[in-house]
């Protein structure tokens, strides 16, 4: 086929099935702390919490946060990426690892700093959400460019036999 002959096949297709690969930002609305992000993020599971407080210091009225979570199992191919994400660098006032020994994430922060991890984790989780998208729409993409090119084999079997 030809390649204008492709073309007008393809704009005469009004409907491409990547399309029903929907980008929707699920991390809106009213959500006010760290915790409430990852639990509705869906790729990570909580492994645990703490909170510590200075009583040897209360004049600096400080409260350190401490989250450990895990990627889900659905999720776990991720790991690369969330790593490197977490890598690259993160805001004053978030420190975020990945400890390799436990398998799982950590994320401290203080109180006061709240608004900046909220600001960081939905960037990074928005990050992540794109690049499955990304990967969605590229697998989709490849299988309708295998199923043209059978058909395409298949019409010239026809043709020529």
């Amino acid at each position: 086929m030809s390649l204008p002959a492709a073309i007008s096949r393809f704009q005469s297709n009004e409907e491409f099935s990547f399309w029903k690969v929907s980008k929707k930002d699920s991390l809106t609305g009213n959500i006010i702390d760290p915790v409430q992000i990852l639990e509705s993020c869906g790729m990570v599971e909580l492994v645990g919490t703490a909170s510590f407080d200075f009583p040897n210091f209360p004049e600096a009225n400080k409260s350190f946060n401490l989250i450990n979570f895990k990627l889900t199992n659905g999720f776990t191919e991720l790991k690369g990426l969330l790593n490197g994400l977490i890598s690259i660098g993160k805001p004053i006032g978030v420190m975020a690892e990945f400890e390799k020994e436990r398998g799982i994430y950590s994320l401290k922060y203080y109180k006061a700093d709240e608004p900046t991890v909220n600001a960081y984790l939905k960037k990074i989780f928005r990050i992540v959400s794109e690049e499955i998208r990304f990967k969605l729409i590229l697998r989709k993409l490849i299988e309708n460019q295998k199923a043209f090119a059978k058909e395409e084999q298949l019409l010239k079997a026809e043709l020529f036999a």
